[in-house]
């Protein structure tokens, strides 16, 4: 027997807020896996960095660039710090420090 009833097809900007809520729920909570691993080591640099990423992406660039530059004086060599950093400071417009961490990154990379 074939079903006869259907359902109303959910409009694209439903769609789009629930991807939205759900993305927005999952940076939440590793924003929080962050900082309750920063409370227990505040020198994390892997917490620091996987914050700052996050924050990045919620356009908290200030605070992402402050994290990132806690993981720049505790471990420079910090794998895609300096590329992180260059995305950063061109999403704030700030072309000079962009590049010189764009060369920073170059330099480490070989």
């Amino acid at each position: 027997m074939p079903w006869t009833r259907r359902r109303a097809p959910i409009p694209s900007t439903a769609l789009e807020e629930r991807r939205l809520n759900e993305e927005l729920s999952l940076i939440s909570r590793r924003l929080k896996l962050c900082e309750d691993t920063l409370r227990a080591d505040p020198n994390n640099t892997d917490a620091l960095f996987t914050k700052a990423i996050f924050l990045a992406k919620i356009r908290e660039f200030r605070r992402g660039l402050q994290c990132l530059e806690r993981v720049a004086g505790l471990e420079p060599g910090y794998p895609g710090l300096w590329r992180a950093m260059a995305t950063i400071h061109g999403k704030l417009g700030e072309v000079d420090l962009a590049e010189a961490c764009r060369r920073r990154a170059a330099s480490e990379a070989v």
